[in-house]
């Protein structure tokens, strides 16, 4: 028989090990939920860093496309996404920034493409096009490599059910497209691309690797104006021990989307690299050393001219030049300097506007003049290279405004005060 003071303990043990099991259930179901969450943010997070270095960054979740802008604020954009996948955007189709409608990139299912498009830089009014293998006129099951639409023009590159590489080229916005002929093959190895850069998207490039990928040519293609590929020859300006014949597609150098640098390479595999560089968009080249140290040589000579320039203004004669604004508080604006002595005081003035801020009205006058009227002081002669133009509203003088003037219609006018004789400013004019 069972003893009901044994009863009691049984329970209350039963009863903890019940309310011990309740928290270890909900302590693993918090950590399930925790690792899913993290994983779908992981999920999320991976996307939008694999974007992170396009200018405008999108990320997949739950069927919907999201567009983070340049304020980090998540955008959606209409649409049904539920069957693309993010494996398959290629960054190459991203086309941001630009002003006559703006392409984000391109998804296929089964043998339709869809270009996702923006009409405005506010990412509020889409359009979503839908291009099918048929109204662009190539066979199905063919692998799209490249699509762009910039405004009226747009490009495709793709890859037949053979091998065979085609470009399209449209100017209908996309509606309408024609094959582009060229005299050398087309294959999957073959890379097109536009550089898209602060709104410099005319200019495209095409590298066409050999069969056995050890030499490859560079082509260039005007966006708008042509419909031929030009070969770029970036080493034949050079003379090295050995050939070096493979290029990657080029990439912007600079933050200003004016430079661009290709890598060379005796073949595909070889790690060793000679960097070219263009500022021309590939019409002319110089290797990169050669590139840098012409850009060191250029900012040493600016520095050097900005150096020099600010000496010149430091040692401005301080019996000429008024230098000290803060100072000059001359009551009487009696004329104690004659028209002759003015035109002398300015012409050092003139002497010293050529020699480091405008030559214009010097050597080639054809109209000089002089009159006295009131004007404010400015720093036109004592400003330095890194400083703003000043003019001092607590100066307000009768001076002598004495004027050379060109053929052209260009000039300066140099400000000589009546009372003192200081040179206390002057103004450039015309083109």
């Amino acid at each position: 028989m069972v003893n009901e003071k044994d009863v009691k303990p049984m329970r209350r043990n039963n009863k903890w090990i019940i309310i011990l099991l309740v928290i270890i259930i909900f302590v693993l179901i918090s950590i399930i939920s925790i690792f899913v969450y993290d994983k779908k943010q992981e999920e999320v997070l991976e996307n939008i860093k694999y974007y992170s270095e396009i200018d405008n960054s999108f990320y997949l979740q739950n069927g919907k496309l999201f567009i983070i802008d340049s304020n980090d604020k998540s955008i959606q954009v209409p649409g049904d996404y539920s069957q693309m996948k993010i494996s398959d955007y290629d960054e190459e189709n991203h086309q941001s920034k630009i002003n006559l409608g703006n392409i984000y990139f391109y998804y296929k299912i089964d043998d339709k493409i869809y270009l996702v498009m923006s009409n405005n830089t506010n990412l509020d009014d889409w359009t979503i096009k839908e291009i099918t293998s048929e109204t662009i006129g190539i066979p199905s099951n063919s692998k799209i490599k490249y699509i762009r639409i910039y405004g009226n023009y747009g490009y495709i590159f793709y890859i037949n059910p053979d091998g065979d590489g085609k470009i399209l080229k449209s100017t209908t916005e996309g509606k309408y497209w024609s094959e582009i002929k060229t005299d050398f093959t087309l294959n999957d190895n073959c890379t097109l691309k536009f550089l898209n850069k602060y709104g410099m998207t005319s200019d495209g490039f095409l590298t066409v690797p050999s069969e056995d990928g050890e030499k490859c040519d560079l082509y260039r293609v005007d966006n708008i104006n042509e419909e031929t590929f030009e070969k770029i020859d970036v080493t034949k300006l050079y003379d090295y021990e050995k050939k070096v014949d493979y290029y990657s597609m080029p990439t912007y150098l600079d933050d200003f989307g004016t430079t661009i640098i290709v890598d060379a390479r005796e073949s595909k595999d070889n790690t060793n690299l000679n960097k070219f560089v263009s500022n021309d968009n590939g019409r002319t080249w110089k290797t990169e050393t050669e590139y840098q140290n012409q850009k060191k040589e250029e900012e040493e000579k600016n520095d050097e001219f900005i150096t020099k320039f600010n000496q010149m203004v430091e040692k401005l004669d301080k019996n000429v030049y008024l230098t000290d604004f803060e100072n000059y508080n001359i009551n009487s604006n009696e004329v104690k300097i004659s028209e002759e002595k003015a035109k002398e005081i300015a012409e050092i003035g003139f002497k010293e506007s050529a020699s480091r801020i405008a030559g214009e009205g010097i050597e080639d006058t054809v109209n000089e003049s002089i009159e006295i009227r009131e004007v404010n002081a400015n720093n036109y002669f004592t400003r330095k290279y890194n400083q703003s133009d000043n003019v001092y509203t607590k100066i307000k003088r009768k001076a002598y405004i004495v004027m050379k003037e060109n053929e052209m219609g260009n000039g300066v006018m140099i400000y000589v005060d009546v009372t003192t004789g200081l040179i206390i400013g002057a103004s450039a004019f015309g083109d």
